[in-house]
């Protein structure tokens, strides 16, 4: 990747801005915000065994399985349904559905089936 000019800069000090991903050997990440982002997930969890829940899972391949294990967990937990879109890595569990196709493909295909 080339970032072409502007680049995006911090409102309080003027410094590059940069997107608060965790890496690895990541010395300048700030835990608070994930925290916070943390705290509200699991608030969420709290009222998401609704009946009809689907989570849509776009793109998490196995390589970090995070995601993955994260919709799996939710999908077994409140009894939802699991979609799982990935080209290469549609594997689902057993009664869930996995599509193998790109993300905008596979949108377009949903779209023209609720239609």
């Amino acid at each position: 990747m080339r970032a072409v000019s502007p680049l995006p800069a911090c409102p309080a000090c003027g410094a590059l801005a940069r997107p608060n991903v965790l890496m690895f050997n990541d010395w300048n990440w700030l835990p608070h915000r994930m925290s916070d982002q943390e705290r509200c997930f699991a608030n969420w969890l709290e009222t998401a065994g609704r009946p009809g829940l689907v989570i849509i899972e776009i793109g998490a391949g196995s390589a970090v399985p995070t995601v993955r294990m994260t919709s799996e967990r939710l999908a077994s937990r409140t009894d939802a349904m699991l979609i799982r879109i990935n080209p290469r890595e549609p594997q689902v569990p057993l009664g869930h559905i996995g599509i193998p196709l790109s993300s905008l493909e596979a949108i377009h295909a949903i779209n023209r089936h609720l239609v």
